[in-house]
């Protein structure tokens, strides 16, 4: 029993609002979009259903339906992409209707169009796309080779990189002046209004620079960059990191996540990228666990290696319509074969009270290279060692004290004992 809708049970409620979202004006279903209505009629939650298929979800389903909009990438590239646009075509991909396709570089190309229409001069135009065509694409490129893929940040990287050249472009053009007759203070005037692009107009004039466009002299100098040592207090953090354990109110994963990030200072980036070939079993205690984030594996303490385990066992798809679906993902996102975003687990975390990922790492790395050697650290948590070496002298060490602490050791015993 339970609250009715519109005088039905949830369940036909639902299963009424489906057949008649893909009816077409004939009275005919469409037959073209059934792989989809098999995908949404698998909401465990038919509240759930309901209300997506009323909201602007639903509302572009009825638009194909009807065949206002056209049941492709390019149709959808056209909207403004609104989370509703990528939750849409996701399912439209996982339903086999749409072909995959690499999303990230796709809506790059878009961003691509986007500024190149904004350039009024052609020849300015000629620039900026030989610029995009043979600097920042092969990046693209090459990074979506990576294990780790093209993610939305580096895109949005690039398309800042884009922006500021654009902006470079015009100020030349209404000073009355050429790329190839820049000037220096004609740049440090662009600068002292865009001193935020600093760093992204920067590889543009290198590059201009580099392929005989600009003037070799003329140079945009590197800005200086600080790092954030903003640093959550151990108490805090080791009283928030036993709750997260503890606490059976909380989700699961990120309760996980948060330990994780609390104890032994990984990024959100990090995370979310973990899948269960990460995981191992320790060959003597097969409660405990441990994760393979670097050379070495690194064992996790029992309450939280059984934390893991329910994960493990329980992870499901974000998306309702997908949870009956398994995943590789430990935290996994909408889809099945993407992970959690890693701006959504950071604001989950500061719901249960973690001020920033940040701040929670830099405790927990003082907290470490006071406990652990740097070297030790760099390969059970798959940093650089330089990143190690930082936080060790952060915390008032030096490299010396690795040989120090080894001529410290007593002789090993050659003997029987």
């Amino acid at each position: 029993m339970g609250r009715l809708l519109r005088g039905r049970c949830p369940s036909c409620t639902a299963q009424r609002d489906l057949v008649e979202l893909f009816t077409q004006s004939d009275g005919q279903p469409a037959s073209w979009l059934a792989p989809l209505v098999e995908l949404l009629a698998h909401y465990d939650n038919p509240y759930s259903l309901c209300w997506y298929l009323r909201r602007p979800g639903g509302q572009l389903i009825r638009r194909m339906v009807t065949g206002e909009l056209a049941c492709s990438h390019e149709a959808l590239d056209e909207l403004r992409q609104t989370t509703e646009v990528q939750h849409l075509r996701g399912l439209l991909v996982l339903a086999e209707i749409l072909p995959p396709r690499e999303e990230e570089l796709a809506q790059l190309a878009r961003d691509v169009q986007l500024v190149l229409a904004r350039v009024v001069h052609q020849q300015d135009k000629i620039v900026l796309a030989r610029y995009i065509r043979w600097h920042l694409m092969p990046l693209a490129y090459q990074r979506a080779e990576q294990d780790s893929g093209f993610t939305r940040y580096q895109r949005e990287h690039l398309r800042r990189q884009m922006e500021a050249a654009r902006l470079l472009l015009g100020h030349v053009r209404n000073r009355g002046a050429q790329l190839a007759t820049l000037t220096q203070p004609l740049v440090d005037r662009w600068l002292i209004r865009n001193r935020p692009r600093q760093p992204y107009a920067r590889p543009f004039l290198l590059w201009a620079a580099s392929t005989g466009l600009a003037p070799e002299q003329v140079a945009i100098g590197t800005s200086a960059r600080t790092g954030d040592r903003e640093v959550m207090s151990d108490a805090e953090r080791v009283l928030l990191a036993i709750r997260m354990e503890s606490e059976e109110s909380l989700a699961l994963a990120d309760r996980v996540a948060g330990c994780l990030v609390l104890q032994y200072g990984q990024s959100s980036g990090r995370l979310v990228n973990l899948t269960t070939d990460h995981v191992l079993v320790h060959p003597d205690e097969p409660d405990v666990l441990g994760l393979r984030l670097g050379r070495d594996p690194l064992w996790l303490r029992p309450r939280l290696s059984a934390l893991l385990q329910r994960l493990v066992d329980d992870r499901r798809p974000l998306a309702a319509a997908l949870r009956h679906r398994p995943t590789p993902f430990l935290f996994p996102g909408l889809r099945t074969d993407k992970p959690m975003a890693s701006a959504t687990l950071q604001a989950r975390l500061r719901k249960l009270g973690v001020p920033s990922t940040r701040t929670a790492r830099n405790g927990a790395w003082l907290a470490l290279v006071g406990a652990v050697h740097w070297k030790m650290l760099a390969d059970l948590l798959g940093v650089a060692d330089s990143t190690a070496s930082a936080w060790h002298k952060e915390n008032g060490g030096d490299r010396a004290s690795y040989v120090a602490s080894r001529l410290r050791q007593p002789q090993r015993q050659h003997g029987p004992e």
